[in-house]
């Protein structure tokens, strides 16, 4: 029985031995499978995580980092909405647009290796200066960081080449003027942004941003190219500091053309000469000189206390003082109204002041705007400095041109108001629509505006402004030659001498301002420097280039405007070409 037993249990312990060697086997198993599901979820966790990261890094930084902060915005869209509208002038042409440019940018917490990324670009765009763009992208606080504004294409290529972790392109948009520094005065300038800083640009910058609809300014092209050339040379040939001009539609008040020299270019605002953006027309304030006379007889004939026969004793200076009142090349006589006029007597101009005193005075000067800072779309407009206290002194002074200062602009408004029958319009830089031209101010009397005509005529035909006659054209003018002010004093011999012009006589149409700051005597102009001999010729070479474009239909002389010494029964005036100075000491 026993060995009868013995068979089946040694086979069934075998059995059992490889049933347990089977389980084992299983749980085995069953701890591999495991493990390599636990394996393969980190793997999965892993690669989800680089993967978030480059989509971070790639994607979503990029298109959601704003170049202006490192508050996440949207920035393609920002470089969309930062059109800025062209300017254009009367006719059409361009002056100032924008042009599609890259720039480049950096994300400092994605930099790997900023030595390396800051010598690649550096020597990629040699402008570039390693150690300013080393300190940028190791500014690891920050998320955004300018590398260079407004690249060309091939660099923008050439960007995208070095393949530098945490550098990126940004579509940008880039203001340029096609005319470089032709109209810099009056367009201004933009920030490296587009944001506007000077002139219209600055004026009209909530109007020309974020939209396509284009200004049309008054200036016309071809009249500023023949001012700003005349200029140009007048300033060069008489070694001027500076000098500053402008031409005006009478009728309209659209100002033509404006230079102020020296001037810039608007393309590299932060490159140009120091003081260059200072627009003499309209910021800077001077004491005119002679052209004041225009105001000083307008007064004296629209309040009735002279006539063109009224007489005043020029023979003797007059004394204030310690100082004294004369005339350059004083005639030392008995002089008329029209001779006080077109000779430029201090001393005639004086006691015609006098005697409708400095109340009338003031009253007039500030209806001619002249006391009180102008309005045109310029953000650079300076105001007149006027006395405080109204002296008896102060108005004679006040009567040739000293003792008050006035813009170029002032000046040239007041002036036109005065030859357009008496009728004063605002000055403007845009194109104005005939149907909503503003009301006119009538500042005097009709005769008034035509007796200044006539004695404007005369200066050009027999006075200091000979030099700016253009046969046809009946110019009208005055010159003005004035001591700048030298600390509490004046220069001995520095000069701002000027000349106005209006054309044509029978129908102003247009006037022509410029100043010349401290020109210099030439042998051709036999050592005088006054503004009969600088800046009446080159007023002249204006309007003489510009009138047949502007169609204005030339006459001949004697048809109009050209007797008017036998229409006043006056004798003409012989003149010398000079010019008066303040003399009062």
């Amino acid at each position: 029985m026993k060995h009868f037993m013995a068979e089946p249990l040694r086979v069934l312990s075998k059995h059992l031995g490889l049933w347990h060697q089977v389980m084992r086997d299983r749980n085995v198993l069953e701890t591999a499978k495991n493990r390599s599901l636990v394996a393969g979820a980190a793997f999965c966790v892993v690669f989800l995580l680089i993967f978030v990261r480059l989509a971070d890094v790639m994607v979503i930084r990029s298109l959601w980092i704003s170049p202006e902060s490192d508050t996440p915005r949207l920035g393609v869209a920002a470089a969309t909405a930062g059109a800025r509208a062209d300017i254009l002038d009367r006719n059409g042409e361009i002056l100032a647009t924008h042009l599609v440019t890259a720039s480049v940018y950096a994300n400092p917490k994605v930099i790997i290796n900023a030595e390396e990324a800051a010598a690649k670009l550096s020597g990629l765009i040699p402008e570039l200066d390693y150690k300013s763009v080393l300190r940028k992208l190791s500014s690891g606080r920050k998320g955004f960081v300018w590398v260079v504004r407004h690249i060309p294409p091939k660099l923008q290529q050439s960007i995208n080449q070095l393949g530098i972790p945490g550098i990126y392109l940004q579509r940008d948009e880039r203001r340029v003027y096609p005319y470089g520094a032709l109209v810099s005065h009056v367009l201004g300038y933009c920030g490296i942004d587009n944001n506007g800083l000077a002139g219209i640009e600055k004026y009209f910058d909530g109007r020309l941003t974020g939209t396509q609809d284009p200004m049309m300014l008054s200036i016309d092209m071809r009249v500023q190219h023949i001012v700003h050339d005349e200029l140009s040379k007048a300033v060069h040939e008489f070694e001027a500091e500076g000098g500053s001009a402008m031409v005006m539609e009478i009728k309209t008040g659209e100002i033509l053309s404006m230079v102020s020299l020296p001037d810039y270019d608007p393309n590299l605002p932060n490159q140009n000469q120091i003081g260059a953006n200072f627009n003499r027309n309209t910021l800077g304030t001077y004491e005119s000189g002679s052209i004041f006379k225009i105001f000083n007889t307008a007064i004296a004939l629209e309040t009735g206390t002279a006539s063109l026969k009224s007489l005043y004793d020029a023979t003797l200076p007059i004394r204030v003082g310690r100082f004294q009142i004369t005339d350059f090349k004083g005639k030392k006589r008995v002089l008329d109204v029209r001779e006080v006029f077109i000779h430029s007597s201090n001393i005639g101009s004086a006691k015609m002041a006098l005697q409708f005193g400095g109340a009338v005075q003031k009253q007039y000067l500030d209806r001619f705007g002249l006391l009180k800072a102008p309005t045109l779309e310029l953000p650079e407009i300076g105001s007149p400095l006027v006395p405080k206290i109204w002296r008896p002194v102060t108005t004679m002074t006040v009567a040739y041109g000293y003792g008050i200062t006035a813009s170029p602009l002032q000046s040239m408004v007041a002036v036109a108001g005065i030859v357009n029958d008496g009728w004063l319009r605002p000055a403007t830089l845009l194109k104005r629509d005939p149907a909503s031209m503003p009301e006119p101010i009538r500042i005097v009397s009709s005769q008034t505006s035509r007796t200044l005509r006539d004695l404007m005529r005369m200066v050009v035909t027999e006075g200091t402004a000979k030099t700016a006659n253009v046969p046809g054209y009946e110019v009208m003018g005055k010159t003005g030659s004035a001591h700048k002010m030298a600390g509490r004093g004046y220069a001995d011999k520095a000069k701002l001498t000027s000349f106005i012009g209006v054309f044509p006589k029978s129908d102003p149409q247009y006037i022509v301002l410029l100043f010349l700051d401290n020109p210099k005597p030439t042998i051709k102009t036999h050592g005088y420097a006054t503004g009969g001999w600088n800046a009446a010729p080159t007023g002249g070479r204006i309007i003489a280039r510009m009138a047949p474009l502007l169609g204005v239909v030339p006459v001949m002389d004697g048809e109009a405007g050209e007797t008017m010494a036998p229409q006043m029964n006056l004798t003409p005036v012989n003149h010398v070409q000079e010019d008066d100075i303040h003399d009062t000491e």
